[in-house]
């Protein structure tokens, strides 16, 4: 069976067409698609180059998709799950079954392989989501970056930025985020930080890599960075215990996937999880994605017929995957 599995975010839009053994046989990747980001028009043409520059590639096997499964950003927040879906059903064949879901499904599959667990997603933006064996879904956060997305890479850099501003005024303790940050931007001194912060088209992209920043001064054992991100896991963690109480009982064994880009150094994030969870969480197992999240998305499509990935789905789709990377 061939099934389509799309992941659509703020930064780029994957999908794949595969089987259930792994084997890809067609795959593309266009721009950002969080339909709240952009205009009506601006979706349906990054879409449409998407299903189009997937058909060009094989048409014979385009027209024999069984099923799409489209993780997409934002469509939950926005209530446009109708309108994506009436928009894509334009460009796929008419016998194809199409799923519209949050993008969180695909991250949490690429953890799990398409069992039950809860996923902490935390990059530019940040949200926990969760399934549990009966199927039952369960959210916190995500509401958006002004007021909520504690632990988002956004988040993580605006305190990095108020760290190294409280020690520049002597509110606070020194911090080598200063130096860090200094360099990021190419200035000589703190107050040059604004100009490159301030009146940007888009800030959120200027402070959301900055959580990097963070991550390698709190590896390097500056305390200041690894309160920052101490701080962050406790807020991400509320929200994992949140969806858990949903979900499941306080024993049971439950995977807790962490994926995004802050997580970039996964020993130090899996011990800080690991120690603020053995009470409330005892069995809790947190652990790194598998499989990219548009592979997810294939996982979830394959579920929906109630058809099992091969063992090894993720091997072979990673290696795929990989090699049109590299070529």
């Amino acid at each position: 069976m061939y099934v389509l599995g799309i992941d659509g975010g703020g930064t780029k839009t994957s999908g794949i067409v595969a089987d259930e053994k792994g084997n890809i046989y067609m795959q593309v990747a266009t721009g950002r698609s969080n339909p709240n980001t952009l205009s009506q028009r601006g979706f349906e043409q990054v879409m449409k180059d998407l299903l189009m520059g997937l058909k060009r590639q094989n048409e014979e096997i385009y027209n024999q998709i069984a099923v799409c499964f489209t993780g997409m950003a934002g469509v939950d927040e926005s209530r446009r799950t109708e309108e994506v879906t009436a928009l894509l059903k334009n460009y796929l064949p008419e016998s194809t079954q199409l799923i519209v879901k949050n993008d969180a499904i695909n991250a949490l599959y690429s953890g799990t392989l398409g069992k039950a667990g809860i996923v902490q997603i935390s990059g530019t933006g940040s949200i926990t989501f969760g399934i549990n064996e009966q199927q039952k879904e369960a959210r916190a956060g995500g509401w958006g970056f002004l007021f909520d997305e504690a632990g988002s890479g956004f988040a993580i850099g605006k305190a990095a930025l108020r760290s190294v501003f409280k020690e520049y005024d002597l509110r606070g303790p020194s911090t080598s985020l200063t130096g860090r940050l200094l360099d990021h931007f190419y200035v000589d001194e703190v107050t040059d930080i604004i100009n490159q912060v301030y009146g940007q088209e888009y800030a959120r992209a200027v402070i959301a890599p900055l959580a990097q920043l963070v991550v390698e001064e709190a590896s390097a054992s500056d305390e200041i960075a690894q309160r920052i991100l101490a701080d962050a896991c406790a807020e991400m963690l509320h929200s994992i215990e949140t969806c858990h109480k949903q979900l499941f009982e306080r024993e049971h064994p439950t995977t807790i996937v962490l994926a995004g880009g802050v997580f970039s150094d996964w020993q130090m994030f899996n011990s800080i999880f690991s120690s603020l969870a053995k009470d409330t969480l005892p069995n809790a197992n947190f652990q790194p994605t598998q499989i990219a999240p548009v592979a997810g998305a294939v996982i979830a499509a394959l579920k929906s017929q109630k058809i099992t990935p091969a063992d090894t789905f993720a091997r072979r789709i990673n290696e795929q995957i990989e090699q049109e990377v590299n070529a």
